[in-house]
């Protein structure tokens, strides 16, 4: 029996967003004829997304990812007890090429019901690490991968200029580590620099 977790965060008025981010806002009409319709003004990165490489200020929007990175096998790694994932925390972890790659940390334990001022995070030097590993993909459970006042923004660029996706506020809270199937296919606009997905956890 297939059994889908999913890791994704409900999308609502009053969800928590990154400071400085667009409000998440819902306006409902009713027709003449009845139906109903709602206009949604949301942030490109509110809840669970994926960074494009123009997010970072780096060429490419999120139209220009081919879609086999958001679907197939992947590793949920669980990192604990730490404010920051190092290259030793990396390097320890055997990846291969083409892996995809979700960072469970002590984010998950706490919820996503406000905005937490401080987060576990992945250092620049780790992001690189990853990058020259191939992997196809990278996810972290928190609303950005970089650490709260990084002297550079290495955790995005080290991944993004070598055309990795960013696959952002994830929620791993009733995730064990160990293999899975992601599906996490964003939403399909053009070019911007980040996008919505509804992500899921396969187990079969």
């Amino acid at each position: 029996m297939t059994n889908i977790i999913d890791i994704s965060l409900p999308i609502h008025p009053n969800m928590p967003i990154y400071p400085g981010d667009q409000e998440t806002v819902f306006e409902t009409t009713i027709k003449p004829s009845g139906s109903q319709l709602t206009k949604i003004t949301i942030g490109s990165h509110a809840g669970t997304h994926i960074d494009a490489p123009s997010h970072a200020g780096l060429v490419g929007s999120i139209d220009d990812y081919s879609l086999e990175a958001f679907y197939g096998e992947c590793r949920v790694i669980e990192v604990l007890d730490v404010d920051v994932i190092t290259v030793a925390d990396v390097a320890a972890l055997d990846i291969s090429a083409g892996e995809r790659i979700l960072f469970k940390t002590d984010n998950s334990a706490r919820g996503y019901e406000v905005f937490h001022d401080s987060w576990t995070a992945l250092s620049s030097e780790a992001a690189s690490y990853l990058a020259s590993c191939g992997v196809a993909l990278i996810g972290i459970d928190w609303f950005g991968v970089k650490q709260k006042g990084a002297p550079d923004n290495g955790a995005h660029t080290e991944l993004l200029s070598k055309g990795i996706p960013i696959l952002e506020g994830i929620d791993l809270s009733e995730v064990a580590g160990g293999i899975y199937v992601l599906s996490a296919l964003p939403m399909s606009y053009q070019g911007i620099d980040g996008a919505g997905v509804r992500a899921v956890l396969i187990r079969g």
